[in-house]
């Protein structure tokens, strides 16, 4: 069973998909699972989560690979 915010994370994903994969494919996004905004992407996980971390302190985010093959998720 999924976690809800894995489940939260991947709708919010979906909504933006086409965006992402048109600019960021391959690359690491961070999604901030309250608000549903796009905190950070990077070329790694530490680049995504540290520009996530500078735009919502405190805040919990949901990690993906932007593609088609996502990767594991990861919550932090």
């Amino acid at each position: 069973m999924k976690s809800v915010l894995v489940i939260k994370g991947e709708e919010i994903y979906e909504k933006n998909r086409e965006k992402l994969e048109k600019a960021y494919l391959g690359k690491i996004v961070a999604i901030e699972i309250e608000s549903g905004a796009i905190a950070g992407i990077g070329t790694n996980l530490d680049e995504a989560y540290e520009k996530a971390l500078k735009k919502y302190p405190g805040k919990k985010f949901y990690f993906r690979k932007v593609g088609p093959c996502p990767a594991p998720g990861y919550l932090f």
